[in-house]
């Protein structure tokens, strides 16, 4: 099938042809950062399920909201993905659950091949500061913790609104800069990812992306996944070369309802093409309280995943 992004940069392309430009820069005395060592800390293998996330979030937190009812949903983030068959999760406290001191919930993960923790996210019982010093300490206490997230970071539809041309964002450019600066010099470097929605493709969001190791897109309503292609090939105008993931999901959170399986097929399908083709480095299927609630489409996902686990996505 023809790429719909094949008039595009790809991110292969982009890092080939910036780097000789970085090797000038850097004899100028310019400091740069080569993008082909930011990312992921835990090299990927070759095959579709390493490269396979999940979205974690605590069992019980989605009951009785977004349309989806209380019929399940108990079900903790590290059996969720043994369940899916996936070895990666990103865990985020949207609910502000669990409570901290984290290290005995934090068990579960000890089987999960990469594990990221939130600091921006819906919990408003602590600060953005408390979060990412709770999740720096988890960090030291998990070798496979790689990184930490910033869920939901830009606001409404991202546009600046102050005079100094930022995107509207939980953290301003200088302190997305100050945190990613902190994560890399550690002994064990940590990746920074954030957030990214499509309706939120403003030019002003470079500036935050241009700072991060790597970006989460997703698309918020089932409805806009038939535009998915032409709102990719949008965001790579803004971040041609940025290491980014596709977000996958499994209910219409957007509208309330279940996602129909022609959505689910056509978003992984075009998943697993771009993953192949080195657009994207990953899928992230959203999310962990949604597997014991007896949906159509988490059990879709499970047989796609089954049956591709293997396939080959990098030579």
């Amino acid at each position: 099938m023809r790429s719909p992004l094949r008039h595009s940069l790809s991110r292969r392309d982009f890092l080939k042809a910036t780097a000789g430009a970085a090797g000038s820069s850097l004899l100028a005395g310019t400091l740069v950062h080569p993008l082909s060592t930011w990312g992921n800390t835990v090299p990927y293998d070759r095959t579709l399920r390493d490269r396979l996330w999940m979205w974690g979030h605590d069992a019980g937190s989605l009951k009785n909201s977004y349309g989806i009812g209380t019929r399940g949903g108990d079900i903790l983030p590290g059996e969720a993905i043994q369940y899916m068959g996936i070895p990666n999760v990103c865990m985020v406290r949207f609910t502000g659950t669990p409570r901290p001191p984290f290290d005995d919930y934090a068990k579960q993960f000890a089987h999960a091949r990469r594990l990221t923790w939130s600091f921006v996210d819906g919990d408003r019982s602590l600060t953005t500061e408390q979060k990412r010093q709770l999740a720096l300490d988890l960090a030291t206490k998990l070798p496979n913790l790689v990184g930490l997230d910033m869920d939901d970071f830009f606001l409404g539809d991202a546009v600046p609104k102050a005079a100094d041309g930022e995107a509207q964002a939980h953290l301003s450019v200088t302190q997305v800069e100050e945190i990613h600066r902190e994560l890399r010099t550690r002994s064990r470097p940590l990746d920074l990812s954030i957030v990214l929605y499509s309706q939120q493709l403003h030019p002003a969001i470079q500036r935050h992306l241009d700072l991060v190791d790597n970006v989460y897109f997703w698309t918020w309503r089932a409805r806009d996944l038939e535009k998915l292609a032409d709102n990719f090939a949008a965001y790579r105008k803004i971040a041609p070369a940025k290491p980014t993931l596709l977000g996958i999901y499994m209910w219409d959170f957007g509208e309330k309802k279940p996602i129909s399986l022609e959505m689910m097929e056509h978003q992984c399908r075009l998943g697993l093409q771009w993953l192949t083709q080195g657009e994207i480095e990953g899928l992230i299927f959203h999310c962990t309280p949604l597997c014991d609630m007896n949906l159509e489409a988490v059990a879709w996902a499970k047989d796609w995943i089954a049956r591709h686990a293997n396939d080959v996505v990098r030579a």
